[in-house]
């Protein structure tokens, strides 16, 4: 297999790495930036997805699969969060810092518990991923109503997939960043012990 075909899942997601340091230097919600964080969200929806096709998931691959996502969100946060204190309300930022606060506290358990940094990539938190990725564009026009529910929307997502992720650390005798679900949880011991 050449390099290209060996590494191309990982080529995608620097690309994506490229994109959080390009938007860095682009107006927030300008058409650039849209175009780039679109184009930047592509890549997170086609390395895996690549990864799996051509058989070559790597544990290195699904590391730098999060710390990029890690990176180019907190970009995208910073990049506009000052639009959101301009138009979220108390009650919005309430509902969106208690899930964050939750997904650090399930890092956490993870590295005092098995010793490494998370990478699960659960059913929840992949579309969490999505729900995040859509909200910038719910600025658009700036209609109240919209990033308001959306808001809603994004925390009882993201409290979901951060008491999921929390408990599969608790419950877990082992670290399997292949648990989809904690509903699969004993399925997947299932697996591991035949």
């Amino acid at each position: 297999m050449n390099f290209l075909k060996r590494n191309l899942a990982n080529i995608i997601t620097l690309i994506r790495f490229g994109g959080g340091i390009a938007i860095i230097f682009l107006v927030p919600l300008s058409i650039p930036f849209y175009i780039v964080y679109g184009a930047c969200g592509l890549t997170d929806m086609f390395d895996g997805l690549i990864a799996r096709k051509l058989h070559i998931e790597s544990k290195f691959g699904s590391i730098i699969d999060s710390i990029t996502d890690l990176f180019f969100f907190t970009i995208m946060a910073i990049k506009i969060f000052p639009t959101m204190v301009e138009l979220l309300t108390i009650w919005n930022w309430i509902i969106i810092i208690v899930p964050v606060v939750l997904h650090i506290v399930a890092y956490i358990i993870c590295a005092f518990k098995f010793k490494r940094f998370s990478s699960i990539h659960t059913y929840a938190n992949k579309f969490l991923g999505a729900v995040v990725f859509c909200y910038p564009f719910t600025f658009i026009g700036r209609i109240r109503l919209i990033y308001e529910i959306y808001a809603i929307v994004f925390g009882i997502e993201a409290l979901y997939a951060a008491i999921e992720i929390t408990l599969i650390h608790i419950l877990s005798n082992e670290y399997n960043e292949h648990n989809k679900s904690i509903f699969l949880l004993n399925k997947n011991k299932e697996i591991e012990n035949q």
